[in-house]
C-alpha cells in the first residue's frame, strides 16, 4: 500500500508539471551575455499584429524571430518600413526579407503607418509615415511616427534578447523616407541605414550623430524618379514643394554627405557591376560612409517579386521586380551589418 501511495504522488507531482507548461509556447534557455537570463521567452506569432496606444492611436507592427535564433548571445534587429499604400503584412510578402532573417539570425520588426478616413488627404485610408514632405494620412495630421518608433524600438529592445548595438532600419518608397527621418531624429538608438526608392524629407539634424546611410535608386523609377521627384509631386499633395521637386538619387547622396561631414566635395569609391553601380563617400564623422546603390534597368519596386496585384495606384508604374538580377537584401545587409553601435566593424 505504502508502494502504491509513492507511485500516486510522483504521478500527481509529475501531471501537475506537464500541466503548467501546457498552453505556452516558450523558449526556456539561459544566456551568459552580460548576466542576462531569459528563462521563459515568449516567442510572438509572426502573423499576428501586436499593438500598443501611442498618442491616442493604436499603433501595431509584426515581430518575426527567424528559424536559427541563438539564445546564447544578443540578436540584431532589423526595422523594414512598407511604403505608402501597403500594409505590413504587404511589405514582407513583397519583400521577403524573412528569407534573409533566417540566414543571417536576426529578428524583423514590420511596423505598420496609419490609415486614416476623411483625413483630406491624397489617397485617404491608406497606410503611409510622416516622413517629412510626404505621405499621405500621416503627413496631413502630421503623426509623430518618429515618436512611435522610437518607443518601439525600446519596447522591443526590453522584451527580447536584442543586441542595442546592432538595431538597423529599411524600407520602401516613403518607408525608406521615413527611415532616413529616423536616421537623424534616433541616431543615438539606429546603427545603420540602408533602404530603397526613397529620399530624405526632413532636414532638422540637430540631434543627429553620423551613422551609416545607404540609399538604393532604380534610374527607372517612375515614382520617386532618379533625377528628381516631379512625379511623387504631381500625385502627392502633401510633397509639391520646391525641395521635393529639386531632390534626385545623388543629390540625396550629396545630402547625406553633408550631414554626416565626409570629406571632399566629391565622390572616392565607385563600385562598377553591369546591372548597378555602388558610389560611396568613405570618409565621414563617427567613422561612417555614405553611399548610393544605381539599378541602372531599375523601377520604384527595388525587390524580386513583381508587386502588381492590389496595388491602389499601379497604373502610374510597372510595379515590375528585379527579376533576380541582383539580391536586395543580401546588399542591404552587407552594408548595414558592418556596423555596430559599440565598434566599427568595417573591413
Amino acid at each position: 500500500m505504502r508502494d502504491v501511495k509513492i507511485l500516486l504522488v510522483a504521478f500527481l507531482f509529475i501531471s501537475a508539471s506537464i500541466s503548467g507548461c501546457i498552453g505556452k509556447e516558450v523558449i526556456s534557455e539561459e544566456v551568459d551575455n552580460e548576466n542576462l537570463i531569459i528563462d521563459e521567452l515568449i516567442v510572438p506569432d509572426p502573423d499576428k499584429y501586436e499593438c500598443m496606444e501611442f498618442e491616442g492611436w493604436d499603433r501595431c507592427w509584426l515581430t518575426y524571430f527567424p528559424e536559427n535564433i541563438n539564445l546564447s548571445s544578443k540578436s540584431p534587429v532589423i526595422f523594414e518600413l512598407h511604403g505608402w499604400a501597403a500594409s505590413s503584412f504587404e511589405m514582407r510578402n513583397y519583400t521577403s526579407i524573412t528569407s534573409l532573417a533566417d540566414d543571417v539570425g536576426a529578428i524583423v520588426v514590420h511596423p505598420e503607418g496609419l490609415a486614416i478616413p476623411n483625413s483630406g488627404a491624397f489617397g485617404e485610408n491608406e497606410e503611409s509615415w510622416n516622413s517629412g514632405v510626404c505621405c499621405g494620412d500621416a503627413k496631413a495630421l502630421d503623426i509623430n511616427d518618429s515618436g512611435f518608433l522610437i518607443k518601439l524600438i525600446n519596447n522591443i529592445t526590453e522584451e527580447y534578447p536584442v543586441d542595442e548595438n546592432r538595431i538597423y532600419f529599411t524600407g520602401w518608397s516613403n518607408g525608406c523616407q521615413m527611415s532616413q527621418r529616423m536616421a537623424l531624429e534616433a541616431s543615438h538608438l539606429i546603427a545603420a541605414v540602408a533602404c530603397t526608392s526613397g529620399y530624405l524629407g526632413f532636414t532638422d539634424d540637430s540631434q543627429y550623430s553620423p551613422i551609416p546611410i545607404m540609399e538604393m535608386h532604380g534610374v527607372l523609377d517612375e515614382i520617386a524618379q532618379y533625377t528628381n521627384s516631379g512625379r511623387l509631386t504631381f500625385f502627392e499633395e502633401d510633397a509639391r514643394t520646391i525641395e521635393a521637386i529639386q531632390n534626385g538619387a545623388v543629390e540625396n547622396l550629396y545630402d547625406w554627405a553633408a550631414f554626416n561631414n565626409c570629406d571632399g566635395p566629391i565622390i572616392d569609391s565607385n563600385e562598377p557591376n553591369a546591372v548597378y553601380s555602388i558610389q560611396r563617400f568613405t570618409s565621414c564623422g563617427n567613422n561612417t560612409e555614405v553611399a548610393l546603390f544605381t539599378s541602372f534597368a531599375g523601377g520604384h519596386n527595388l525587390y524580386v517579386n513583381d508587386i502588381c496585384d492590389d496595388i491602389s495606384y499601379n497604373f502610374v508604374w510597372s510595379c515590375w521586380g528585379t527579376q533576380g538580377t541582383f539580391d536586395t537584401h543580401q546588399i542591404i545587409w552587407d552594408f548595414v551589418s558592418r556596423y555596430s553601435k559599440n565598434e566599427s566593424i568595417t573591413n
